[in-house]
């Protein structure tokens, strides 16, 4: 099959860890030809800049197009719009799918126009990545236009798209409720880790490693956390409520953000259970992860949290509606509200316990193979195959 990606506002970098380097890299690997069309922008020293237009090959086999957005007569008609003028492109390329990342951008016009004008055939699906944590509520004058022309845009294009995906239940949601995308084409496709970059085969060796590392012992509970530690992640909650805990460490990585620096800086001083590393490279989460008996993230929702489930390690999150897909039969907890005396209480309730015990039997599991992009790439693929199967059934009538 011939699969188009078209990821037409956010900036992209080759080789890295999101979503839209994961699914066309595990569809090029399922055995289908692939290309990302995407924008010229990049991040690049925290910043997002431009980049080269162009057309190139990386080393998984995906097909890189690289594009200007259209200019108009101001910047923020550009931003709100996004488009992408890829009409003529999909023209050559032929696409049989077509996964397009986003819901607000003008270049699904495009899209649509090529299914109906070249390929009636052709599936497309998109994807959501806001809730009402970050994305617009409505509020005001400016926010409500901006919901006025989004919707506007949805149903333009909904008759010509299959599927949208929110990838948590919650972003399901929140385009069911936002963008007015009809629920019966809505469903949920969850975010993850890379397969390759978790090294289950060296499993023990590399928990032994980073433990011995850090002077952590066998019989020492493990705690991890990290990622951008600001206010709003809670983890000096969790570094106040492991103090006294016997036997005990919880090992932090990440970058310190400016809110919490000097809180921070002060827990980690007055206590010696806390070990902070710094900040890793990505693909080093995962080892850290293994070292861990338990990942704890008390605050805000990121993308660790499904990594950090695919590592196959007990884990325990903030409870936030529309959060579900993270436990998966028992392999994580949660914490229903946030305060130095529940983190503690949590901890106690799972340390050395059978709960513990049961909760990690089942993320060992696999339960847990849903977090890993081999099956998200898969599911992903779910419309076409079901295309496919209605296929079959009306040829043999």
């Amino acid at each position: 099959m011939n699969i188009v990606h078209i990821t037409p506002s956010a900036p992209y970098n080759d080789y890295w860890g999101y979503q839209d380097n994961l699914l066309p890299k595990y569809h090029k690997k399922l055995g289908h030809q692939v290309t990302m069309i995407t924008t010229n922008y990049m991040h690049k020293d925290g910043k997002i800049v431009p980049t080269e237009c162009g057309d190139y090959v990386l080393d998984d086999g995906v097909r890189v197009i690289r594009l200007a957005r259209k200019k108009y007569f101001h910047h923020t008609v550009t931003n709100i719009r996004s488009y992408l003028p890829v009409f003529d492109l999909l023209k050559k390329l032929k696409p049989d799918f077509i996964f397009f990342h986003g819901l607000m951008s003008a270049t699904i016009y495009d899209v649509v126009a090529y299914k109906k004008k070249h390929n009636r055939n052709c599936v497309i699906v998109q994807d959501n990545h806001l809730d009402y944590n970050i994305g617009r509520r409505g509020n005001g004058i400016k926010d409500n236009m901006l919901r006025m022309y989004y919707r506007h845009v949805v149903r333009k294009t909904i008759e010509y798209v299959d599927h949208v995906y929110g990838v948590t239940p919650w972003r399901k949601q929140y385009a069911e409720e936002y963008f007015q995308v009809p629920k019966d084409k809505t469903s949920v496709l969850i975010m993850g880790a890379d397969d390759e970059e978790i090294n289950f085969e060296q499993r023990e060796a590399v928990r032994a490693h980073i433990r011995t590392s850090y002077g952590i012992t066998p019989n020492d509970f493990l705690v991890a956390t990290g990622g951008k530690i600001d206010e709003k992640k809670k983890i000096h909650f969790l570094m106040q409520a492991i103090c006294g805990l016997e036997r005990v460490k919880l090992l932090i990585f990440g970058q310190v953000m400016e809110d919490i620096h000097e809180e921070f800086e002060r827990l980690l001083e007055q206590n010696s259970s806390i070990i902070y590393v710094g900040w890793i490279p990505s693909r080093q989460v995962y080892d850290y992860f293994f070292a861990s008996d338990l990942v704890f993230f008390p605050g805000q929702h990121s993308v660790l949290w499904e990594q950090a489930c695919a590592t196959k390690v007990p884990c325990v999150f903030q409870r936030w509606e529309g959060m579900e897909h993270i436990d998966n039969g028992g392999n994580s907890d949660f914490l229903a509200t946030v305060s130095v005396e529940s983190i503690r209480s949590k901890l106690l309730e799972v340390l050395y316990t059978e709960k513990y015990q049961n909760m990690k039997k089942i993320a060992a599991s696999e339960k847990t193979d849903i977090y890993l992009y081999s099956k998200i790439a898969e599911k992903s693929l779910e419309c076409w195959e079901n295309m496919k199967k209605n296929e079959a059934i009306h040829s043999r009538k």
